[in-house]
């Protein structure tokens, strides 16, 4: 009866003390298992205290157990024959006990020298860690610089563009206002010769430029560069028409068909025939019409330009031309396309 009794609470210790170091030991595989935080470390620390005194409190109850083992030792001395598998029964509990002791003494010794590791491992892995977050940090800031880089090259661009588009306007308006004046520099030219219809005198608009075209019959006589009273007429109303246009400048040229002339003294082929009448021309203009000679460039253009085939009398006849070429002035363009 008093084995049965003594027997029964050192095996509930036995099985509490067995059962517990192996939840705790499934506790911390579990909180290791992933990557430990400083607050789950802290815990586990706590934990770990925990377990120590909980063992100390086992340590205690063991030493409490033993001394009432005595005791009762002592009291039932007289029964000593009866109780003697009971006393080595408590004996080989103890022992268990202070096995058990000793093994979850080395359990937790084990478990801190695992903290240890794990706690080297983290450290590690911070570091690491780190110094990729600052790899990062520089990357991110690379970025950044470049990126206001680019924010403020294209806030250049857009400037420019804004100049840019200014200028095309300004560039447009002026264009259009040119084209306004040469079409009103032909209209006048038109009306000025409005007397002349007979003398078939074409004015032509083209690339933004006003064609007088004289035929040679108008001005020549065959061969020379003496300018027909007639002919002189109308040059001296164009001259008239084109003093109101201060702005124009003026191109004479002189053209021929490609049948060569026989040469003289004063005349040597018909690239100078052509030349020659472009200046008689453009004496006219500057001393019957009153033209400023800074206005007037003349140019021979010979037979390299025809407007006919050569090949017939017809063709040679339209080929046989004087042309002057009115622009107006291009100074406020220029102006706008040089501007930065």
């Amino acid at each position: 009866m008093y084995k049965v009794k003594l027997l029964q609470p050192v095996r509930r210790l036995n099985s509490r003390v067995m059962n517990r170091p192996i939840a705790l030991l499934v506790s911390v595989i579990l909180l290791f298992g992933s990557c430990v935080s400083k607050k789950e470390y802290q815990a586990l620390e706590k934990s770990k205290a925990d377990s120590e005194a909980l063992n100390q409190n086992r340590i205690n109850d063991c030493n409490e157990k033993n001394a009432a083992l005595i005791r009762s030792i002592a009291e039932l001395e007289g029964q000593r024959g009866k109780l003697e598998k009971t006393i080595s029964s408590l004996k080989d509990t103890i022992e268990t006990c202070h096995t058990e002791l000793q093994e979850n003494l080395n359990y937790i010794r084990n478990l801190g020298e695992n903290l240890d590791a794990q706690k080297k491992s983290l450290a590690n892995e911070l570091t690491e860690k780190n110094r990729v977050l600052q790899a990062k940090e520089l990357e991110l800031n690379a970025a950044l610089a470049k990126a206001e880089e680019e924010r403020a090259r294209l806030t250049a661009l857009r400037k420019e563009l804004e100049n840019t588009v200014g200028r095309v306007r300004e560039l447009e308006a002026e264009l259009a206002r040119k084209d306004s004046a040469v079409i009103l520099l032909k209209e006048a030219i038109a009306k000025a010769l409005a007397g002349f219809e007979k003398l078939d005198i074409r004015v032509e608009y083209r690339n933004g430029k006003v064609y007088v075209i004289l035929p040679e019959k108008l001005l020549f006589a065959s061969g020379s560069i003496n300018v027909d009273p007639k002919g002189r007429e109308a040059l001296v109303e164009i001259g008239k028409a084109l003093n109101k246009q201060p702005a124009v400048q003026m191109a004479i040229e002189g053209h021929t068909d490609n049948i060569p002339m026989k040469g003289s003294e004063a005349i040597k082929d018909n690239w100078d025939l052509s030349v020659l009448r472009a200046t008689s021309i453009a004496r006219i203009l500057i001393d019957d019409a009153k033209m400023n000679p800074k206005r007037i460039q003349a140019v021979g253009r010979g037979d390299t330009q025809p407007i006919a085939s050569n090949e017939t009398p017809e063709g040679r006849a339209k080929n046989r031309r004087t042309e002057i070429i009115l622009t107006p002035q291009l100074d406020k363009i220029l102006q706008i396309l040089n501007t930065n």
